[in-house]
């Protein structure tokens, strides 16, 4: 497993090939606004049976993704008016929506979604226009990864399956995103954001 670190992205070409590595299936790990996640092409079915199998997770359980933008939320997710304004209205905000052309093993049925509130990450999703894996970079009930040391520590037994991992430092250890179902019209989870300012928005959007 190769370490980058996070200042790479001030170099606009590696930048580009980075991205290349990303749609082609590579499995990695990356910063985000709560701890490090585990990655890979959201598209690529085989990268996401690989990340499952990393995590010991049963494949029963959802995989969350993140995208660059609301275009690309648009492309791939079920985003109305709603979803839309709570995403420009709340950054970081995970929403559960409906899915188009994402495989069934990330889930059958819909998907949850998230922009990411972080410029590591973001920096990283520039060049790529697709939804990406986000989930978090440990074992199955291992705690959250917030340093590199915690990820070789919890996944020792699967590094060479990991292409690379994106070094930011010790993350902060925000708090989770809020989730919002958007199919249900509820609050799944209050994180960053509270249940009455997301419902307030949610309620306004046409």
């Amino acid at each position: 497993m190769e370490i980058i670190s996070a200042d790479r992205f001030d170099d606009e070409d590696f930048s580009k090939q980075l991205s290349k590595l990303i749609i082609s299936g590579a499995i990695f790990c990356y910063p985000t606004d709560t701890c490090y996640a585990l990655g890979a092409n959201a598209l690529n079915e085989e990268a996401a049976y690989k990340i499952y199998i990393i995590k010991g997770r049963d494949l029963s359980k959802p995989l969350p993704v993140i995208v660059r933008d609301i275009t690309t939320a648009e492309r791939f997710c079920g985003i109305d008016n709603k979803a839309k304004a709570l995403l420009k209205a709340f950054p970081g905000i995970s929403l559960v929506v409906p899915k188009k052309y994402i495989p069934s093993i990330i889930n059958p049925s819909k998907i949850m979604v998230r922009i990411p509130d972080n410029k590591v990450v973001m920096a990283m999703l520039a060049n790529v226009p697709i939804p990406v894996i986000s989930t978090s970079a440990n074992k199955s009930n291992d705690p959250n990864p917030y340093e590199v040391k915690d990820i070789v520590r919890s996944l020792s037994g699967s590094l060479s399956y990991i292409q690379f991992t994106i070094d930011a430092g010790k993350l902060k250890g925000e708090k989770p995103s809020t989730i919002m179902d958007c199919i249900e019209g509820k609050v799944y989870r209050v994180g960053k954001y509270s249940e009455e300012e997301v419902m307030e928005v949610y309620n306004a959007a046409d």
